[in-house]
């Protein structure tokens, strides 16, 4: 049966309400058929996965939906925060309470909503929602990457589709290219949702209504990494190869300013390689809760890990051009990077007063990445929404010298995994099994000098194996700062379930208002925060009106 959803064809539905003019519209998934039986066309086809980024939202027009995806998982994870209604981002990181401690007794202060997250959001999960349902957006711009790889991998196999050169070469590097998006894409649907669909399909825009849970999507994801991994292994690095990557890499990926170590550069086949078995790497560990794992689970996390990202590595980056030239018809800006929301010419995002206390005293990412505002700009739970939308820090913008923000374009994002994160990967494995602390802190040393924090070694220091977890979680929380994996930590480490059943966080520093404990000014204080998330989203609603689930299909709501 065919079905006409917002998963594969029509990729206007799922941002928009419902009119009959706006169901009537071209497929700009569907080119003309000599774009795909061309080289030239086909390349151009590749590169156009990027645009699969970009979507019309309601009420906010053009819109970079991969970067609101991120900037939720960034919410979600307490790294930074946003108090405006755009996108559905109030109500997506609104804790459920927070209890102030006091010597004469603790305070509870409930949200102004009264309600948990998954009431909040739930509410604003219809498209009659507009963009204010937050539940669509990762759903959206995965399943836009989906479409256009299944479509890419299709025109390959048209035997009467030439290629000059080493046409081997170029017809495998194209079907590694779609199969990673599409490992990248299951990746982080598997990794959000409770479930979704697994669809191949290509031209004729068939899909299946057999909603699978999010374990199944993983497997999806890995299966189509497994399969790009293999022809990564036989593609040789000859002249061909490097400059069809050329012309999958859009120019203004290179111009950005590189921050955080990011390794910015031709991407051989085997650091490709290598990056795939750090996403399975990190599709493995962000999915077990690590009351969970066992000894044999740490084991395969570091086998992965093993045949992860070096340090030399090239990685798929992600940047603006601060002269604001751009090659992929002008849409990348204003919107179109979470260093571009959080600086403070746009003020959209602010540094979580959680994330500042994480940095360790004398830690250069902080004097370079954050400044203290004056006692009068300090922002104390903007609108009244909420105790937890409040700061006293200000980032320094990337142009100005710092690392995480910028007002002109500049900067790089990692789009996937980076040697950062796989050598972390690797550190936990070592420290979380007890097979060897000592190792493990050696590689979060690795990762601190690379950043340049500037932090004396903590390896060799006689730190037990609970203050060695304690330094790996401040490392991930500072040296993957804004790199899309916060949330998953804070879901795995229990941090967001409810506190009556062990979750939370106690001694998470919020500016409380000063009228809340009796004082004039407003007070950075230790408290409780009973975060109350999901661990894994509903299924939009957008999707469900056009794709009914079938008989036997998964869970998809809370």
């Amino acid at each position: 049966m065919k079905k006409i959803i917002s998963s594969i064809i029509v990729l206007g539905l799922i941002l928009s309400s419902c009119s009959k003019s706006e169901l009537n519209q071209i497929n700009p998934n569907q080119p003309t058929p000599l774009a795909l039986k061309t080289e030239g066309g086909v390349t151009a086809f590749a590169l156009g996965i990027y645009e699969k980024w970009l979507a019309d939202v309601p009420g906010e027009g053009s819109t970079n939906v991969l970067v609101m995806a991120w900037t939720q998982h960034s919410m979600l994870g307490d790294e930074l925060f946003c108090p405006y209604g755009n996108y559905g981002f109030r109500w997506t990181d609104q804790v459920y309470s927070i209890t102030v401690h006091q010597p004469g007794g603790d305070i509870l202060v409930v949200n102004p909503n009264g309600q948990t997250q998954k009431d909040q959001l739930q509410a604003l999960n219809s498209r009659t929602a507009g963009e204010r349902n937050a539940f669509m957006y990762e759903w959206s711009v995965n399943y836009y990457i989906i479409g256009q790889a299944n479509l890419l991998l299709n025109a390959l196999d048209n035997t009467s589709l030439t290629f000059s050169g080493d046409a081997t070469t170029k017809r495998n590097t194209l079907k590694a290219w779609a199969l990673w998006w599409k490992g990248y894409a299951y990746s982080r649907l598997g990794s959000f949702y409770l479930g979704g669909v697994i669809n191949n399909a290509a031209a004729d825009g068939t899909t299946s209504s057999l909603f699978v849970d999010h374990n199944a999507i993983i497997v999806e994801a890995n299966k189509n990494l497994d399969a790009c991994a293999v022809l990564l292994s036989g593609i040789a690095n000859n002249s061909d190869y490097t400059t069809l990557m050329g012309k999958l890499t859009p120019t203004v990926f290179s111009n950005g300013v590189a921050t955080n170590n990011f390794q910015n550069g031709a991407i051989a086949s085997d650091m490709w390689l290598r990056q795939v078995y750090s996403l399975e790497a990190r599709n493995f560990l962000v999915n077990k809760k690590v009351k969970t794992m066992t000894t044999a689970d740490w084991t395969t996390l570091a086998t992965l890990t093993a045949q992860g990202l070096q340090t030399t590595d090239n990685t798929f980056n992600y940047s603006l051009d601060p002269n604001l030239i751009h090659d992929l018809n002008g849409q990348f800006q204003g919107n179109g990077s979470p260093y571009a929301l959080f600086g403070d010419g746009n003020q959209f995002t602010f540094p979580s007063e959680r994330l500042i206390q994480d940095f360790k005293p004398g830690d250069a990412r902080f004097t370079k990445g954050f400044s203290l505002l004056g006692a009068t700009d300090w922002a104390v739970n903007i609108r009244s929404r909420g105790m937890q939308f409040g700061t006293r820090w200000n980032p320094n913008t990337i142009e100005s010298g710092g690392l995480y923000a910028t007002n002109t374009n500049a900067g790089i994002i990692s789009i996937a995994c980076t040697w950062d994160e796989n050598t972390l990967m690797a550190a936990e494995a070592k420290i979380r099994s007890g097979s060897d602390v000592e190792g493990g802190l050696q590689l979060i040393d690795a990762v601190r000098d690379a950043q340049s924090a500037g932090l004396a070694h903590v390896a060799g220091t006689g730190l037990t194996q609970a203050q060695a977890i304690e330094e790996l979680r401040l490392e991930r929380r500072i040296g993957l700062f804004m790199r899309g994996v916060a949330f998953y930590d804070a879901r795995r480490w229990g941090i967001t379930e409810p506190v009556a059943s062990g979750g939370g966080r106690d001694g998470a520093i919020v500016l409380v208002p000063g009228s809340v404990v009796g004082v004039a000014t407003p007070q950075p204080l230790p408290c409780l925060m009973d975060y109350q998330y999901m661990d894994y989203w509903d299924v939009p609603q957008n999707e469900l009106d056009f794709n009914v689930p079938a008989s036997g299909s998964a869970q998809i709501k809370n």
